[in-house]
């Protein structure tokens, strides 16, 4: 019997590490970001918090899988973890200064790379309507004001651990960074 479906093509997807994240059976008309859905349901990093990698070649979301893999000759991806964002989800930019935007952009103190300004990005609470001119102050927000979605893991500790760890290790190590004058006065309104 024959089927007019299109067949799809089998391709592992593995960490870094080489750990097999799992085998995807990926039809022709699938883009990665489809893809990259499909791999955070397997076990791997939300969608915004990695990439994929054929050969030498970070694939873009609205690319097609099966071309891409096809012009590598090799039936596995790679998935690269980034540190994105939770409120962007994708690339941050700056509003004070209007850079493109780009993953790590905006520092954990809020701290643009391209005008090395705080204050021109918001860091939004999942769990209410505040926003923050920084990562910093939203997972101490976190910490404090949302207690049981802190303790029952339902928001990533490691970036304040890191930071708490850090600031032990290195003493005089900056504690905050003071937005921009005039930015972030949604606590005087």
């Amino acid at each position: 019997p024959t089927s007019d479906a299109p067949r799809a093509m089998s391709l592992s997807v593995r960490r870094m590490s080489g750990e097999c994240i799992g085998e995807f059976a990926v039809p022709e008309d699938m883009d990665v970001a489809a893809l990259k859905r499909a791999v955070y349901a397997a076990g791997g990093s939300p969608p915004s918090e990695h990439k994929l990698v054929a050969g030498h070649r970070v694939l873009q979301d609205s690319e097609l899988v099966a071309v891409a893999a096809r012009a590598t000759g090799c039936g596995m991806l790679f998935h690269v973890a980034l540190k994105g964002c939770p409120s962007c989800e994708g690339p941050c930019s700056c509003s004070l200064c209007g850079c493109r935007p780009e993953y790590g952009l905006i520092d954990y103190y809020g701290v643009c790379r391209a005008c090395g300004k705080c204050g021109g990005h918001a860091s939004r609470c999942k769990f209410c309507a505040q926003a923050f001119p920084s990562l910093c102050a939203l997972d101490t927000h976190v910490r404090f004001v949302h207690c049981t979605e802190y303790a029952t893991g339902m928001w990533s500790t490691a970036r304040l651990d890191d930071h708490k760890r850090k600031q032990q290790e290195c003493r005089g190590a900056p504690l905050s960074v003071l937005p921009v004058e005039g930015t972030w006065l949604e606590a005087c309104r």
